[in-house]
């Protein structure tokens, strides 16, 4: 399917967000970024609303329900991770929630509290063959060959700050490899670092809180093209 106009160019703003032990208030703040945003997308790092809490983990899967229905309300277009069900789920935003899938690589302490997931999948939203990898998941090289000819991969992380050049390294790699875009946030609770790289290992990285690039798919078809490896 050939993406129109409306689909073919847009803003994406990257917040590497820092979260507070205040469910509520990492909410609203939230909230607050994303009614102000001028961008047409943002991304935000994995269980921003909460961290991993665990002492408290009752409490934060209860929040994860109230959090899903006070962002559904918000009339924009967004994703982050949210724990919910004792799961860690990956939601996507447009006006409303329109995808989640749950962690399916659970990393370290997360295997003692999480209920697996499923695998990332390939999914299409505003015509834009897309997919998400939760931080480790990254590290998944069979998944970096089942996303081939994807248009955009996002990749919500709280990434420890000692293998932060890892994180960097695979994010341009997974662009040069699948030739398409690949965004990503990682919490300022570990490191502030997010990305947009695109098919020819182009973009920026962000090592602010908050940071906004442009994508243009085009250009990722041109450098299939040009390059030709076997992704259309």
């Amino acid at each position: 399917m050939s993406l129109s106009n409306q689909v073919a160019k847009f803003q994406v703003e990257v917040i590497n967000f820092r979260t507070s032990k205040d469910y509520q208030y990492n909410l609203e703040r939230i909230k607050k970024i994303i009614q102000n945003s001028p961008a047409d997308f943002l991304l935000f790092p994995e269980v921003c609303l909460t961290g991993f809490d665990y002492e408290n983990w009752n409490e934060v899967n209860e929040f994860g329900k109230v959090a899903i229905d006070e962002l559904s309300k918000l009339k924009k277009s967004f994703a982050m991770t949210i724990i919910h069900e004792e799961k860690n789920y990956f939601v996507l935003f447009d006006n409303g929630l329109i995808y989640k899938r749950a962690k399916y690589n659970l990393f370290g302490d997360e295997k003692k509290h999480f209920k697996v997931g499923k695998e990332p999948e390939v999914f299409e939203w505003r015509e834009v063959k897309i997919a998400s990898l939760i931080c480790f998941e990254l590290r998944f090289i069979e998944y970096w060959i089942k996303l081939r000819g994807v248009d955009l991969i996002i990749v919500p992380a709280r990434w420890g700050k000692e293998r932060i050049e890892h994180f960097k390294t695979l994010n341009k790699a997974l662009a040069l490899s699948n030739q398409c875009f690949v965004v990503s946030s990682n919490s300022a609770n570990e490191e502030s670092f997010g990305c947009v790289f695109g098919a020819w290992g182009e973009g920026v990285e962000i090592s602010d809180e908050f940071g906004i690039s442009g994508i243009d798919f085009a250009k990722s078809k041109k450098v299939r093209k040009k390059l030709y490896i076997g992704i259309e």
